[in-house]
């Protein structure tokens, strides 16, 4: 029975919380998201940072004001048992690892995810809720040198059980299946062997945490952590602990035994000699641990008691509680309905009874609802009915049984308590369905910020401390995309969701979609008019790895930047739209090539060209990191697509040119696995070899770096622990189900390696997984170019007009004169690649900048977050606006050149760094304010990087 069972795993260590504050200080009415200062409403236009003084006079922030709303454990095993009470600490899963995770975000294709967690009624204290999307033990140091012994996905929110004197227990389930990854080292461990092979239906994670103390890290608490992992059964709850219920301990009696689940229990100061009771009759001696302990003990049927010896007398510390009422669902958002009779917000409410710890019949359970007075502030009724119940009294059948249905009936919180020991929290949001009738074309940013993100910015300020300000326009028009698909609805059951406290409404979820869609639509179409064998020689010293790695990188960055400029010649989706207005394009065709519009993660090929484009930056910073771990610069190739060519060492064709059938075919090459590349040979002729290390494809040469790193002595000159990394953008959720914790970092051999496989599995796949079901950027290339020529066949087929999937941008576009290289020569579309590859020097400088300290954080650098942010910001929206420019040569559009008038270099100096950097970014405002075709989130955004500091 749950954690009763054996074996069970132990854990203990820190969890550590970051659990924003604010909303808990009485000055925010929950039926409106209105804040209150002075007991009047504070205007929701008003700066945040005036309300924000406000609550430091009144002591309103509380500890952690500008926590994030992340929590994570730094944990280990710490015993397991295989026979009860015989705890072992000799077992090999001793010491490693234990971890939650977040949902991997399919979206920003990210490792590293945090798990969540939040207030389901933000005015009081006892309804803190956990959220967790993937759970991990087992791994020691990082999971690529000793990998977990467990990774499987987590569903649902974990609502908090046995609060008492700074203490909550919480549980969640890993249920069997797909998700479960049982890696080859859990046959290491015994206890962990004899785990897997009970685990029929999943293992269950019981924890407690206690003591909270601010922790070094602002805006964190850490908490003193202690847990369980055993086998759960299907029949169990999943987010309450099982057994017979004494408050906050429970209680397992069989074969003579008394298993007491002690995990949130303290024994009050000064009590001694805890007993387990029956009546008068004492059944064992319980020693005060914090675990779960077994002890000899007769069984009974009477109700139990736990006491203990407080100055010579006896005390009652814990009274079981014969009947027990558990809502696994037991934190509850629900949206306002429409009107009384709106049912399709109703939610369903699965009951479960249990006499003595088994599931029963009970014929009456009572439910009553109890509303939060502080979270109504500006209503002062003695008792307001916050929901409305199917019935007050429900019955539960033979099994223990029973449900009930639940509708909002006014904003605001309220806690249920259902008969004996069971509870909910709930919250019912605000009534926003006005707000699906203001049309499209009324939805402005001031609408928006007002009735949407203003609450936010007011009372969460992790957003514009961490990220940018949701005040910031521009940010928003910049990120449209991927603002949507954190706050899309559908994802709420996601840890990713945002906002993370899960309270954006329906209707206001759907007035920012209107507000993006129309975002979208911001574009401009021109108009075309009818017109008259792998080297045989090994690599074996330094200086030819450093080669070898150097080509690596300058490969990395070339087909990136190809990727990129495909993609871009492909119209954005308010622009197909406009091609399908005018009969250019098929409604077909716009899916095909860009999606739904963003209403889903549907993308077209345009998003699978973007994908694989992100991932290429990553191959191009992660082999970089093997260079650095090897003593070697950051490293910037020049790239001049005229004459790449001729200096790399593998024949294949690198360019920049429309998204088509031709260039797709040069994609597939590139990216094909060495097996598909056969050795030419004719007769008796010997085969061809070449000292200068020539190779038939990239999969070969990354083959040669990989034995090279293996040859090579002495490589790895930084220190364990100091190689760079710190990235968790853009990597396959196949990476992150076996390694969550996965950020690039380099420092020795088997992390070099890891790091070339993880570029190989992504570009020609099946090295790191062998059975993924994730497309490699080869097998993407492959797709893509069967469905292009589906596509041709089909209008073939139908008579219809051959089909151009992209704009006809110039091919490997240039400002000078050059080698295999078109000219462009309109003055605005010079103006605007100019500006273009402007920001593209920008985005390399700032990384140059971030990597001169590679001690310094990835993930929290102002460099790389801003280096991120003028690719999105800055270079997207110029380079979709370029390839509808025309060219100034006849029939042909303009295209982004990448081309760069000096390369980037360190500045060893912080202020002549922040000096250089601000006076660029002035130097490009100042170009985009010359030219009118430029968008105005562009010229916002530089004017941000402008004022920026690093």
């Amino acid at each position: 029975m749950s954690v009763f069972d054996l074996p069970r795993l132990h854990f203990a260590g820190v969890a550590l919380t970051r659990l924003p504050t604010g909303p808990r200080n009485g000055l925010v009415d929950f039926t409106t998201h209105t804040v209150l200062m002075d007991g009047e409403p504070f205007p929701r236009d008003r700066p945040a940072a005036e309300y924000h003084a406000y609550l430091d006079r009144v002591g309103g922030k509380g500890e952690t004001f500008g926590a994030n709303g992340t929590f994570n454990f730094d944990a280990a095993i710490t015993g397991v048992e295989l026979v009860a009470g015989d705890v072992l600490t000799d077992d090999p899963v001793v010491g490693r690892a234990v971890d939650v995770w977040g949902h991997y975000n399919e979206y920003l294709a990210t490792t590293f995810n945090r798990a969540r967690i939040f207030d389901v009624d933000p005015a009081s204290t006892t309804s803190t809720t956990v959220m967790i999307g993937q759970f991990g033990f087992g791994r020691l140091g990082r999971s690529h040198d000793v990998e977990y012994m467990l990774s499987g996905g987590v569903h649902g929110m974990q609502p908090p059980r046995w609060q008492q004197d700074g203490r909550v227990l919480y549980q969640f389930v890993v249920p069997a299946g797909e998700e479960m990854i049982w890696l080859d080292s859990a046959a290491d461990s015994p206890a962990v062997d004899r785990l897997r092979s009970l685990a029929v239906d999943g293992l269950v994670v019981q924890f407690a945490m206690a003591d909270p103390v601010p922790a070094p890290m602002p805006g964190t608490m850490a908490w003193q952590l202690r847990g369980t992992i055993a086998v759960w059964h299907a029949d169990e709850p999943r987010t309450a602990p099982a057994g017979r219920q004494l408050d906050n301990l429970a209680v397992d009696l069989r074969d003579g035994l008394a298993s007491l689940n002690l995990v949130a229990f303290r024994a009050p100061e000064g009590v001694t000699d805890l007993q387990l009771c029956a009546g008068d009759t004492v059944l064992a001696a319980v020693p005060a641990e914090q675990s779960v302990v077994t002890v000899p003990c007769a069984a009974t049927d009477e109700l139990l008691s736990l006491t203990g010896t407080r100055a010579g007398e006896r005390v009652v510390l814990a009274r079981e509680q014969e009947i027990v009422v558990v809502v696994d669902d037991a934190s509850l958002f629900l949206e306002h309905p429409r009107d009384a009779e709106d049912s399709s917000q109703d939610a369903v409410i699965a009951v479960r009874t249990f006499v003595r710890g088994v599931p029963a019949s009970v014929p009456a359970v009572h439910i009553r609802q109890f509303h939060n007075p502080r979270a109504f502030p500006l209503d002062k009724r003695e008792h307001i009915d916050v929901v409305r119940l199917s019935a007050d009294v429900i019955s539960t059948d033979e099994h223990g049984r029973g449900q009930f249905t639940i509708r909002g009936a006014e904003a605001g919180t309220t806690r249920l308590e259902l008969g004996p020991g069971g509870s909910m929290a709930v919250r019912v949001l605000p009534n926003h369905w006005w707000m699906d009738d203001v049309p499209q074309d009324e939805v402005t940013f001031d609408l928006l910020y007002r009735e949407v993100f203003s609450f936010y910015e007011l009372m969460y300020s992790f957003m514009a401390d961490e990220v940018f300000s949701l005040a910031d326009k521009f940010r928003i028009d910049t990120y449209y995309q991927i603002t949507w698909n954190m706050c899309d609805p559908r994802n709420r059951v996601k840890t990713y969701y945002m906002p993370q406290t899960r309270d954006l409404t329906g209707p206001q979820a759907r007035l920012l979609l209107k507000y993006l869609r129309a975002r979208r639509a911001e574009v401009a179409v021109p108009t075309i008019e009818p017109s008259l064998s792998r080297s045989s020689r090994p690599i074996t010293t330094r200086a030819e790895l450093i080669k070898a790695l150097r080509h690596g990188v300058t490969v990395e960055l070339a087909v990136m930047l190809q990727y990129l400029y495909a993609a871009y010649s492909i119209p954005v989706h308010g622009a197909g739209e406009e091609l399908v207005r005018r009969g250019d394009w098929t409604p077909e065709q716009l899916t095909l090539m860009c999606g739904d519009g963003g209403e889903t993660r549907e993308g077209g090929l345009r998003a699978s060209l973007m994908d694989v484009a992100r991932e290429e930056m990553i191959h191009f910073l992660v082999i970089n990191n093997v260079l650095m771990a090897c003593g070697e610069p950051f490293y910037v190739p020049e790239i001049d697509f005229g004459t790449l060519n001729e200096t790399l060492p593998v024949p294949l064709d690198f360019c920049l040119e429309a998204f088509n059938l031709g260039s797709v075919q040069r994609f597939i090459q590139i990216e094909q696995p060495e097996g598909l590349v056969g050795a030419v040979r004719l007769g008796d002729l010997p085969s061809p070899s070449s000292a200068d290390h020539h190779y038939a494809s990239l999969s070969e040469l990354y083959g040669d770096i990989r034995e090279g790193l293996q040859r090579v002595p002495d490589l790895f000159l930084v220190e364990k622990g100091r190689g760079g990394g710190e990235h968790r953008l853009f990597m396959r959720e196949s990476v992150n189900a076996r390694h969550p914790d996965y950020v690039l970092e380099v420092d020795d051999l088997r992390s070099a390696l890891f790091a070339i496989d993880f570029v190989t599995e992504q570009g020609e796949g099946h090295v790191l997984t062998e059975d993924s079901e994730e497309d490699s950027h080869y097998d993407t290339f492959v797709r893509i170019g069967e469905l292009l020529m589906k596509e041709r066949l089909a209008a073939a087929e139908k008579g219809r007009a051959q089909w151009n999937p992209a704009y006809p941008v110039a091919r490997n576009p240039t400002l000078r004169e050059g080698h295999a290289k078109e000219p462009v020569t309109d003055p605005v579309a010079r103006e605007l690649t100019a500006l273009f590859n402007g920001a593209y020097f920008m985005v390399l400088q700032l990384m140059v900048q971030h990597f001169g300290n590679p001690d310094a954080s990835l993930r929290r650098s102002r460099f790389m977050n801003t280096a991120i942010d003028v690719m999105t910001g800055v270079m997207r929206p110029l380079g979709e606006l370029l390839v509808a420019v025309p060219s100034g040569r006849h029939g042909r559009t303009a295209g982004p050149s990448f081309e760069l008038d000096e390369q980037p270099a360190f500045i060893p100096r912080p202020d002549v760094a922040q000096k250089s950097l601000s006076m660029r970014f002035r130097n490009l405002l100042d170009a985009a304010r010359k030219c009118p075709l430029v968008p105005e989130k562009v010229i916002g955004n530089l004017e941000h990087f402008a004022e920026q500091q690093f």
